[in-house]
């Protein structure tokens, strides 16, 4: 029995020890099966997986989830994420672009794959030059899906700091703010009239 017990407890600590984060896996894992879906653990503070427990190749300068609605209850539902290809524009305060995630592109990400995915690799962009910017979200033809309203985001030109993750001098990691319980809603399309574009 206490054999069967310790047996029972080993079994469930490798399992979430192997599950990392999903991106590692060897192909025809389950993990890598869902992210091929479109699994991509949506809600969660990406930088807090990607740029401590991944592989630097895998660092984001950035990253965030996209949903369909800002009252979305359940974040890991895959329904309530709005799928696409997207874009995300980094706006000076005259609504001039300076960054745009269209010149960051690494086509072999996975993450390209993941659902509602919002993301810059850290090896195509390293840092944005400190400052405040409204970040703006378009779909591949320019068409406005989400806008920062009213304030604009501000960077310190710093890495990311899981120590601090809601950092409002240094907005990185979008989903420790933007989630149910936290300081602002999920990120969600701002515009009805986009929403088919949600794929």
């Amino acid at each position: 029995m206490k054999r069967n017990f310790l047996y029972s407890i080993l079994v469930i600590a490798l399992t979430f020890t192997l599950s990392g984060c999903g991106e590692d896996e060897e192909e025809g894992s389950s993990s890598t099966a869902a992210v091929t879906q479109g699994w991509h653990f949506p809600g969660r503070d990406c930088l807090a997986c990607h740029n401590v427990d991944l592989n630097p190749d895998k660092h984001l300068l950035f990253g965030g989830t996209l949903y369909k609605s800002s009252t979305v209850t359940n974040q890991d539902d895959l329904n309530n994420v709005c799928g696409g290809d997207f874009v995300i524009n980094f706006l000076d305060t005259a609504f001039q672009p300076v960054y745009s995630s269209k010149n960051y592109i690494d086509t072999n990400s996975k993450g390209n794959k993941g659902k509602g995915n919002l993301f810059i690799l850290q090896r195509k962009l390293r840092l944005l030059t400190a400052g405040s910017y409204y970040v703006q979200v378009t779909d591949v033809n320019g068409s406005v899906m989400a806008v920062t309203s009213g304030a604009t985001h501000k960077f310190t030109s710093q890495d990311y700091d899981i120590n601090n993750p809601v950092d409002f001098g240094n907005r990185l990691a979008c989903n420790s703010c933007h989630i149910n319980g936290g300081s602002q809603a999920p990120l969600f399309v701002n515009s009805l009239a986009n929403l088919n574009l949600c794929k």
